[in-house]
């Protein structure tokens, strides 16, 4: 229980997010390497202090004493700017793009103007502790003006009706809704409702005596109909007629319309005394469909 609530929790990777940048279109749009740079340099553009945003690289710096100080020291404007990050993103999802943009003004309080000729020759005083105020002025000139409308980086589909399946692609969804039909079980469901292991099904699926569909890497499924007993003799005599056909042509072939049968297939019509009649009738269409139109045009 710890684990998953640890993995849960557990923080992603810049390159993992870099990557899925990447992804979705913002290539090449990226400052440096990646966010971190592209994050470090809108937070320098607003106006927050150097010293702020570089104390957020402290990953990369190779004194680890250093680091470590660095990002202990400034917990606090980290939250701050994230925080303002934060905002502005949402601002800008509500296309208040000036707002959203705004500069800080960012001055020390306590700290008296001295010109760069008159800084070596200036007398040492004692002062107090400056404070650095950051504050959003009303008169700042926006960033980015209300006219610039942010583009999606991934560009919108050229029609936004949907493309025509291909005969392949239709054949293959209509064959995993066949697939998935409630008839079809799992195994272990299968031998749940049958009162066998699943070890034992899946014994019998591999010795012939139990019908089971596959489909990639979807598992096996097995019908229900083998809980009939009925059917189950029906199923069970056809594989034996059928060794090493495809299970799903003999699926298809029970469930055949015949007209022999008023358009009935053989599984619906099956009973105790039409069973040998049922078995030849499923077993000669298996064997006809194993045979391809180009193998027909080579006899």
């Amino acid at each position: 229980m710890q684990r998953s609530r640890w993995v849960g929790i557990r923080s992603m990777s810049e390159n993992t997010l870099n990557s899925a940048l990447k992804r979705m279109g913002y290539r090449d749009l990226l400052t440096g390497h990646g966010i971190r740079a592209t994050m470090s340099t809108a937070l320098n553009e607003i106006g927050y202090p150097k010293v702020w945003v570089d104390a957020q690289l402290s990953h990369v710096d190779p004194n680890k004493v250093s680091a470590t100080y660095n990002h202990a020291e400034y917990v606090e404007q980290r939250r701050r700017m994230m925080q303002d990050w934060a905002d502005r993103l949402d601002l800008f999802e509500q296309n208040l793009v000036e707002l959203a943009s705004m500069p800080l003004t960012v001055h020390l309080e306590g700290v008296p103007v001295i010109l760069d000729k008159e800084a070596a020759s200036a007398p040492l005083k004692p002062a107090a502790v400056p404070l650095l105020i950051v504050t959003k002025p009303g008169d700042a000139m926006p960033l980015v003006s209300a006219a610039k409308h942010r583009l999606p980086a991934v560009t919108s589909p050229r029609s936004v009706m949907k493309q025509p399946l291909s005969d392949i692609q239709r054949e293959r969804m209509e064959l995993v809704d066949v697939f998935e039909a409630p008839h079809n079980l799992p195994v272990a469901e299968y031998a749940k409702m049958a009162g066998k292991s699943r070890r034992w099904i899946s014994y019998e699926i591999k010795a012939g005596n139990l019908l089971a569909l596959n489909l990639g890497n979807r598992g096996q499924r097995v019908p229900d109909w083998h809980l009939d007993p009925v059917k189950h003799a029906l199923i069970q005599a056809v594989l034996k007629l059928s060794r090493g056909s495809d299970p799903w042509q003999i699926y298809h072939a029970l469930l055949q319309p015949r007209a022999m049968l008023r358009g009935r297939s053989a599984l619906e019509s099956a009973t105790a005394t039409n069973l040998d009649k049922l078995i030849m009738a499923v077993s000669t269409t298996v064997k006809e469909s194993e045979w391809s139109p180009q193998q027909l045009r080579l006899t």
